[in-house]
């Protein structure tokens, strides 16, 4: 018999994320189901990971081709010993719909067999002029109220057959299945954190002088672009769940832009963005 779910993430000094990584996987699946693929870390922020998996790799230029083919084969090859595997970068947190679910574990035992699961992406929102900077120990839903979709954040991450996936993994060669699963990005969930990884980022060699662009700008662009969403209207009533009326406009959005790229790299449009700040619904309260 297989062990029900493994949970893979690949870092290269996070100590910021990699906490809140550990600590939100870690209620839905043991420790030792969590799988950190070390990117030649050295700022001793893989050191503590309790009974997690570290898996060091030599330290490379940022080559996302490479990395999501190596994730591909790996994630691949753990469905040999677990019946469903979750792939999602360090700051990414997925949450099965708490109305329905109680840890992903149990969600991925309800699915059908070879099923892979596209999450509805939302990325949380730091308003600085109205909330604190985040503090380390704390569930982000405790301090950011507000969400924004993103057809980008909308990722096959939950996978019952070994798949491949795309740059970024943003895709895979399968089409797109929405569900009860939900990814919380956080890239933009703290303003200090936010300019903190993306001086590491910016700092660090690429493959291309041309990759990972958005990983690059400039300080004042970044924090420009941050406060831009932070200004966007909000809206109230969106409850969340696969079948919510204003949810469903934005993921027939995401779906209809498959229509024609069924070939490509991307099977989906990832610039369909929500005008929107939505409040994130009661039932999300504690669960990441």
């Amino acid at each position: 018999m297989k062990a029900p779910l493994a949970i893979v993430t690949m870092v290269y000094n996070e100590p910021d994320f990699l906490p809140i990584w550990l600590r939100h996987y870690a209620r839905h699946v043991d420790e030792t189901a969590c799988y950190i693929i070390d990117h030649g870390s050295d700022d001793d922020s893989t050191d503590d990971i309790g009974r997690a998996n570290r898996i060091r790799i030599p330290r490379s230029p940022q080559n996302d081709t490479l990395r999501a083919e190596f994730i591909s084969d790996f994630c691949s090859t753990l469905l040999c010993w677990y019946d469903a595997v979750i792939y999602v970068d360090v700051d990414e947190l997925l949450v099965p719909d708490p109305a329905r679910w109680h840890t992903l574990k149990d969600y991925a035992a309800a699915l059908p067999p070879h099923q892979i699961v596209t999450a509805i992406g939302l990325d949380i929102i730091h308003r600085p002029g109205d909330e604190r900077p985040y503090l380390q120990n704390e569930t982000i839903s405790s301090v950011r109220s507000f969400a924004r979709f993103s057809s980008a954040m909308c990722k096959p991450a939950l996978i019952r057959r070994a798949t491949r996936w795309s740059p970024g993994f943003h895709c895979t060669n399968a089409p797109p299945i929405f569900d009860d699963l939900f990814l919380f990005h956080l890239r933009y969930a703290d303003l200090d954190i936010g300019l903190k990884r993306l001086q590491r980022t910016r700092s660090q060699p690429w493959s291309e002088a041309s990759a990972g662009s958005h990983q690059r700008m400039p300080d004042t662009d970044w924090e420009s672009m941050l406060r831009g969403m932070s200004a966007l209207p909000e809206e109230e009533s969106v409850d969340f769940h696969k079948d919510d009326p204003v949810l469903s406009i934005w993921m027939d959005k995401v779906l209809e832009s498959c229509i024609g790229r069924e070939q490509e790299t991307y099977r989906i449009d990832l610039h369909i963005s929500g005008d929107r700040l939505w409040r994130i619904p009661k039932k999300f309260l504690g669960a990441f």
